[in-house]
């Protein structure tokens, strides 16, 4: 439990019950597209109010990596219980590097280079950068595998992918290597597998880093098609 869960709480008793980072995120690399596109047209067509307004884009970006990446902080906790994954440590480290750039094409904007090719160089390496937060961004949601299955098991595998592949690829656990979904006495059956992703626990009977799956994020009836298909494609664990 973190101290964001009574927020998440009210959203959920709102009906959200989604990540609330994501819809943030165009803000900041909408604005770096534009500086980029603003700066660079501004630039080949002598338009300085073009160049202007690529000025006025830089700024705003700068403005929206705060609330945006509060916002991801926010859900990294919430949902991933701070566990260092591979796409969120280059997350943290594309944003650190996107602020620093943005920062100095502040300061050179600041100090009268706002018509220097370095501040050009600023807009297309952001947009880089940008595109690459995308990408790993991508790759935590859907960057892992979930097994194939057959029609009457795709409503758990849809669940699946949405709920779990980023810390379970192919049954796996990507933050617990020791603690995998394939051959869990969680699967033995659906009451026991019920129980489980509404409250989590340890061996020792502490919290770990799963988050809970109460019914207003994924219902009896949703859950009865995870656990289908779950069973349906990584099996049940033997008997004793």
């Amino acid at each position: 439990m973190t101290i964001f869960n009574p927020l998440y709480a009210v959203l959920t008793a709102m009906g959200f019950t989604d990540p609330i980072h994501p819809p943030l995120t165009h803000m900041p690399i909408g604005l770096v597209v534009a500086a980029l596109i603003f700066g660079l047209t501004g630039w080949l067509l002598r338009r300085p109010a073009w160049s202007q307004a690529a000025r006025y884009c830089l700024g705003l970006a700068w403005l929206f990596i705060f609330p945006t990446v509060l916002l991801g902080f926010m859900d990294w906790q919430h949902y991933y219980q701070g566990a260092w994954l591979l796409p969120i440590i280059v997350k943290i480290g594309l944003a650190s590097f996107l602020f620093v750039l943005l920062s100095i094409g502040l300061i050179l904007v600041k100090t009268g280079r706002e018509e220097s090719k370095a501040l050009l160089a600023i807009y297309l390496i952001a947009f880089l950068t940008v595109g690459g937060l995308g990408y790993f961004g991508g790759r935590l949601v859907f960057g892992g595998r979930a097994p194939a299955a057959p029609p009457a098991l795709e409503a758990g595998k849809n669940l699946f992918e949405n709920n779990c592949m980023a810390c379970h690829p192919n049954g796996g656990n990507a933050i617990m290597p020791q603690a995998i979904i394939i051959g869990s006495d969680m699967l033995k059956d659906f009451p026991t597998f019920l129980g489980w992703i509404r409250d989590p626990r340890l061996d020792n009977g502490k919290k770990g880093p799963m988050p809970d799956f109460l019914p207003g994020k994924i219902s009896d009836k949703q859950a009865r098609q995870l656990y289908d298909y779950l069973i349906g494609v990584l099996g049940k664990p033997p008997a004793g």
